[in-house]
């Protein structure tokens, strides 16, 4: 994790270096939107049926940019390419301004699939797994210094170890557990190959939406649940546009009746996946605990 915190926060600060801020011209009247999220269609899919066509009906244009990279999308939003981003959490963001100086403006969160635990050599609820559990079995998780920590809790809350007393629980790492009576290992691995591996260990705790799009996401032994919306997706823009009238409309958009009745429509994925507290305030639609 510390080569990848360290390569991650060298791309992060040349890429906020590197980008140039555009003159502050009077954007106000602006009507085409650049929003852009990760080359998964989950967030595509959502702005593409949720959100752009209650956009489109005020008159604006809306641009879907696919990036791969982080360091690409901070490079985008700071240097005024790209207007909007969806795709990282709370957590995420709070961690790049606290150790690179990033800062970007937190608009909304947004309905999320979250982490899951996954096993195909082990079956059965989470207690009948505990039972089937060996010495030396191994549990992957990301290795993002948030989604490491975010994995490590998950893991705590479903009794499968102890964190330390007092240990930062958005940056706790391998060095933090206190106690893991079921003798596992854990190792970190890229997010992104965490699914391909899932065959090859115990246990492994997978994002939710690379689960949903393999198909797997309802055979999850156990998913995350979070009281907060710290781990929820949510868009982001750079500082000075948080108050343009095109980012409150964007904002409006996803507070619309518009975009709650394709989120519930069974026929997109979105219904299956864990809704903010505003969402649940606003609708009166709840979350199903599993």
């Amino acid at each position: 994790m510390k080569n990848y915190l360290t390569l991650l926060l060298a791309a992060l600060l040349l890429s906020a270096c590197g980008s140039k801020q555009k003159p502050a011209a009077n954007d106000d009247d602006k009507k085409t939107i650049v929003i852009s999220t990760s080359q998964k269609p989950t967030y595509y899919d959502m702005i593409r049926y949720a959100i752009q066509p209650v956009l489109e009906k005020k008159g604006y244009t809306i641009k879907i940019l696919q990036v791969s990279e982080s360091q690409l999308t901070f490079k985008a939003l700071l240097g005024g390419e790209v207007d909007a981003h969806v795709g990282g959490h709370k957590a995420a963001f709070n961690y790049f301004e606290k150790y690179a100086g990033i800062k970007l403006a937190t608009l909304i969160s947004v309905p999320s699939a979250h982490e899951g635990l996954f096993s195909s050599t082990l079956h059965g609820d989470l207690e009948s797994i505990k039972k089937q559990l060996k010495p030396g079995d191994i549990v992957i998780v990301p290795d993002d210094p948030t989604n490491m920590p975010r994995s490590l809790v998950f893991l705590e809350n479903v009794g499968l170890l102890t964190l330390k007393a007092g240990a930062n629980k958005e940056e706790v790492t391998e060095k933090d557990i206190a106690e893991n009576p079921y003798k596992l290992e854990i190792k970190s691995l890229n997010a992104a190959q965490i699914p391909r591996n899932i065959d090859n260990v115990a246990l492994a705790v997978a994002f939710g939406d690379d689960a949903d799009l393999l198909g797997i996401l309802d055979s999850a032994i156990v998913r995350e649940i979070h009281p907060e919306d710290i781990y929820m997706n949510m868009f982001v823009t750079a500082p000075e546009n948080e108050n343009k009238p095109w980012i409150k409309d964007l904002v409006a958009a996803i507070e619309s009746e518009e975009f709650k009745n394709v989120i519930e429509d069974p026929k997109y994925r979105f219904h299956r996946y864990w809704r903010p507290q505003w969402y649940v305030q606003k609708w009166g639609i709840q979350n199903i605990q599993e």
